[in-house]
């Protein structure tokens, strides 16, 4: 590493960038004048000598990027290349705070050599003073200062513009105050912890909006079924259900641009995208049961919910399968977001006198009785019982009634919340 000042190598690196912004700048101005075409046929003088110029910048620049030899280039501690350069220096070093940098360290340790320099003087004199150097992390940077000393040499100006370029060329700045210089350097790994950052408040957001939204669509499906008096047994009702897709699809059009709110938007579409056209079938609740909480098997883990199934006997039903199977699936998502974590999940396939049915129990709080058909139709807000908002029960809902089902919500033995489904043989 060369002790003298700004080598030639440098300065003429320096200089070819320098001049190729002028050359830019002049460049913009003559293309800006407006001209008749007849008074310049030909382009004028100015523009064969710019052009000229930029060839010889762009040689001269090839020319510096040759001679430049490559060194170690990753993660470079700034306070340790500190203490090697300048071993006499006094360097205050704020404990904790992290140093490093991601450069050249050939670049990085010539770009503190002459910061050093411009503080102590000439570093190849022996009575240089000893300089006084502070590094510290401040935000995503980590700044390097230290007090300016008598400048000695005719370069000093020339010394501060190239350490701005450098610094520039790192991604930091030169910051001057009063007497004190600072080199701002970005710190290594800052952008990836402001995007963590970023993305995390974006996820909150997205969640919340996610919340905003599911609770309005739920209002709005149920602002025009408000009755005072007990509400009759579901009846097969397509034109309702037809109105929950409607509602889905205009929801998941807005939410489709929001990175987070993914995992709402596939389930609004699952709402919208179903047929009321597919004809029944003869099905296994139980394996579809089955295959359906293997699909939330993810989701349970991600909740720290234990997620269990449970067949009695062979229970068949012959319904549309896609209906029977966005039933369940809503079902599975409503316990399992009412369940805290460290919860359980219980859903069991069963045959009744009644028909085929399902029970899913979950380890959010129970429901009193008054209020369950009210919450079921969401004419009370469920989070005011310690239950979660959303759609799913909404949906679930109106698909029972499409399929000339009961859904009750109930309290099992042991009292926890239950939701009874019954699927009257056809």
């Amino acid at each position: 590493m060369p002790q003298e000042r700004l080598t030639r190598h440098e300065i003429s690196w320096l200089l070819a960038q320098e001049a190729r912004g002028a050359a830019k700048a002049l460049r913009t101005e003559v293309q800006e004048l407006h001209l008749p075409r007849d008074a310049r046929p030909t382009p004028p003088p100015v523009q064969t000598t710019l052009d000229a110029l930029d060839d010889t910048i762009e040689m001269l620049s090839a020319l510096n990027a040759e001679r430049r030899g490559r060194g170690r280039r990753g993660r470079i501690d700034l306070a340790a290349l500190l203490c090697e350069i300048a071993p006499s220096a006094r360097i205050s070093i704020e404990p904790g705070s992290g140093t490093e940098v991601f450069g050249d360290e050939a670049e990085l340790r010539r770009m503190l050599h002459l910061l050093v320099g411009q503080s102590s003087g000439n570093l190849n004199l022996p009575t240089r003073a000893e300089a006084e150097i502070t590094i510290r992390r401040h935000g995503d940077f980590v700044r390097i200062s230290t007090n300016l000393g008598p400048d000695t040499s005719a370069l000093g100006e020339l010394e501060h513009r190239w350490l701005s370029r450098m610094a520039l060329r790192h991604g930091g700045s030169i910051e001057l105050e009063g007497g004190t210089q600072s080199i701002l350097l970005q710190a290594d790994g800052a952008s990836d912890q402001r995007e963590v950052t970023e993305l995390r408040k974006e996820l909150a957001e997205a969640q919340q909006l996610g919340e905003a939204y599911a609770r309005e669509l739920a209002s709005v499906l149920v602002s025009g079924d408000i009755r005072t008096e007990s509400p009759p047994a579901p009846l097969p009702e397509p034109a309702r259900f037809e109105g929950v897709r409607s509602a889905c699809s205009a929801v998941r059009r807005v939410l489709r641009g929001v990175p987070a709110a993914q995992e709402l938007v596939a389930e609004l579409t699952a709402v919208a995208d179903a047929s009321l056209d597919e004809p029944p079938s003869e099905l296994d609740l139980g394996a579809l049961l089955t295959q359906a909480a293997h699909g939330f098997d993810g989701r349970a883990a991600r909740a720290e919910v234990e997620l269990t199934v449970q067949i009695v006997g062979g229970v068949s039903v012959r319904r549309p399968k896609g209906l029977v199977d966005l039933l369940i699936r809503n079902l599975l998502s409503q316990a399992i977001a009412a369940t805290p974590r460290g919860g359980e999940v219980r859903a069991t396939a069963l045959a009744t006198e009644l028909g085929p049915a399902l029970s899913v129990t979950d380890g959010g709080p129970a429901l009193p009785e008054a209020s369950r058909q009210d919450i079921l139709r969401h004419r009370i807000d469920p989070t005011s019982f310690g239950r979660p908002a959303g759609i799913a029960l909404v949906v679930a809902d109106a698909v029972a009634a499409t399929l000339d089902a009961t859904l009750e919500v109930r309290e099992d033995g042991a009292g926890r919340a239950e939701l009874w489904l019954v699927l009257p043989k056809s």
